[in-house]
């Protein structure tokens, strides 16, 4: 009985001598995988960079370009070796990768290419970012605290835009008002909460800023009109219960039509929030986010990502239009979360 075939790797490694630009460090590109890596031996974590880019004749923030620094690893999987070694022949004649390659980003030196045996094991499987149902039990109360402010920061004003709904919602616990009204500016540097804040809204913005969609609205009417008073008063009523707040949030449709930003209108205000708090409460079991003797705060190779990064997070600083006040009308009120 002949012997089953083995798949093969083939793998094409190069070192970055400008910045890539990529969304996140793995990406699919046709048949391959392009892996962003810190050494050659793919032992450490890329280099996170972001830069300032201005639009000439446009009056308006500059976009934040994410970019890494590093090796690249180009692989694919299959068991031709020649149809291998053929898609990959297309990488090795091209110098840059990445986005913007035309103005410099992404140039790449191939060193080697290999071919190997690939064995399917559970290291080779990527797990999927789940977001939880419910925000689940059993949780010390200084993490509950946080999880209240990454689901409440966008619904205060702040320096650089105003709430995300048009109304400011009144936060009756001082401390956790403070970290929201200031996670752009940094100015509270006593607030325990506020640098954790400012780490998962960048991470989150990052993962979700995929693709720049400039929209000019902050939801599309075609469905309707939005209550904005009506949703800060909802959220107020459960703003004390970090469970409720969560089970709101997750099935508002309000919040899933309310754009997170209005240069990525793709990316809604609920995932942004939902996918926040997830990452937190990932890193919480993982012991990145850490709770001892009754402080949180973020272990230390997250707090070098944090000191690293520039603010993600672009948010529009225009101000809510007269179309805009004058067309909310009254909806019929939601059953709030238990």
């Amino acid at each position: 009985m002949a012997e089953p075939q083995l798949k093969k790797k083939v793998t094409l490694i190069g070192r970055l001598d400008t910045p890539i630009i990529l969304s996140k460090p793995l990406v699919k590109k046709g048949a391959c995988w392009i892996k962003v890596i810190g050494d050659r031996n793919g032992e450490k974590k890329p280099l996170l960079t972001s830069f300032s880019k201005l639009v000439k004749g446009e009056s308006r923030a500059p976009t934040v370009l994410h970019a890494y620094r590093g090796f690249v690893q180009v692989s694919c999987v299959g068991y031709n070796t020649e149809k291998l070694l053929t898609k990959i022949s297309s990488f090795m004649t091209n110098r840059f990768l990445g986005s913007y390659s035309s103005e410099g980003f992404g140039r790449v030196k191939w060193l080697e290419c290999k071919i190997e045996s690939f064995i399917h094991t559970k290291a080779n499987q990527r797990k999927e970012f789940k977001i939880r149902k419910g925000l689940g039990v059993n949780y010390p109360e200084k993490l509950l605290k946080l999880l209240k402010v990454l689901m409440l920061h966008d619904f205060v004003h702040t320096e650089r835009h105003p709430s995300k709904i048009y109304q400011e919602l009144q936060i009756e616990d001082e401390e956790i008002r403070t970290a929201c009204v200031n996670h752009h500016n940094g100015a509270e540097h006593t607030n325990a909460l506020l640098p954790i804040l400012q780490y998962y809204d960048r991470l989150a913005s990052s993962i979700s800023r995929k693709k720049r969609f400039k929209v000019p609205s902050r939801y599309n009417r075609e469905n309707g009109e939005i209550d904005f008073k009506l949703l800060k008063q909802d959220l107020e009523q459960v703003q004390h219960s970090p469970y409720r707040l969560y089970n709101y949030i997750y099935h508002s449709k309000e919040l899933e039509r309310i754009v997170e930003s209005m240069d990525y209108g793709i990316s809604s205000l609920r995932n942004h929030l939902l996918l926040m708090v997830n990452l937190a409460i990932n890193d919480y079991y993982k012991k990145r986010l850490k709770i001892s003797k009754g402080t949180i705060s973020l272990s230390a190779s997250k707090r070098e990502e944090l000191d690293t990064a520039m603010d993600a997070e672009m948010h529009s600083s225009l101000t809510m239009s007269n179309a805009d006040s004058e067309r909310a009308t009254t909806s019929k009120k939601r059953r709030l979360g238990t």
